[in-house]
């Protein structure tokens, strides 16, 4: 068993960050705010300082903007700006990004943001059955190809350039990431997983599914039999997991369209 990085329980949500079975060090980072209602997961890059330092920046930053009245988005495009200052100022660090998926419960909707390739899922609860479905898409090239129809579903998970992200943040050039932002409809029972590839690339979303079918409302526990379930299928990366449940009275808006994607960025 790998060592265990973080851990964290509430009321309204669960989640752990592991290093993993293959990585040095864990460039993951988490955060689960119930009373702000802002629960996010990054996934750092760009050498285990680097990664390490860039992730946790965009969780403070976020986590400081949003307290002080900001817009999820423009919080995150905050992280952004504060990760190219530092790769400025260390030159060791000019490499380092991060990826970042975020979700704001406020009182008459819920918001979710990213960039990079990280991911969130809503798992639908009815008394008659659990769907889990995936609500963000990938910004890396594989991601793209998808979204052009050159690749299938099944193509995009075995693609070689799966791990070049076209948008992070701290990503080099003039213009910032692409920072998507969706209004989301959430019914009381259903439940959020927000996760780093290192979750998603080692298992597929029918067997996450399956897994949150068999308890996703024992959030705490359903995330350990999801990080457990990585590890043993190899756990080649840092894996992180957060869990979210929708109280009664949630609701939210439509999603709008999503837009064109941009230039690259590699995994170190």
């Amino acid at each position: 068993m790998s060592e265990l990085i973080t851990i964290q329980e509430w009321a309204r949500s669960g989640g752990l960050t592991d290093v993993g079975l293959v990585r040095a060090t864990n460039q993951d980072a988490i955060l689960m705010d119930d009373e702000l209602g802002l629960w996010l997961v990054a996934d750092g890059m760009g050498g285990h300082a680097g990664g390490a330092h860039a992730s946790q920046l965009a969780v403070n930053v976020i986590q400081e903007r949003v307290r002080a009245g900001s817009p999820l988005g423009d919080a995150i495009l905050s992280a952004h700006e504060g990760i190219r200052d530092d790769q400025r100022v260390y030159p060791d660090m000019a490499s380092m990004g991060t990826t970042v998926v975020a979700v704001r419960a406020l009182a008459d909707q819920w918001q979710l943001c990213w960039t990079g390739d990280s991911r969130a899922y809503r798992m639908r609860v009815s008394p008659r059955s659990a769907t889990l479905e995936r609500l963000t898409r990938d910004h890396n090239v594989a991601g793209m190809l998808l979204a052009a129809g050159a690749l299938s579903p099944e193509e995009a998970e075995r693609h070689p350039q799966k791990h070049v992200l076209t948008d992070c943040l701290g990503i080099p050039g003039v213009k910032p990431p692409r920072i998507e932002c969706q209004s989301l409809d959430m019914a009381a029972g259903d439940v959020l997983l927000l996760c780093s590839d290192g979750l998603s690339g080692e298992l597929p979303d029918e067997r996450l599914e399956a897994m949150l079918r068999q308890g996703s409302q024992d959030l705490a526990g359903a995330a350990r039999r999801l990080l457990d379930a990585a590890l043993d299928a190899g756990a080649h990366d840092n894996v992180s997991v957060v869990l979210v449940a929708a109280p009664s009275g949630s609701n939210g808006a439509s999603p709008p369209r999503a837009r064109g994607w941009r230039r690259l960025f590699r995994r170190g």
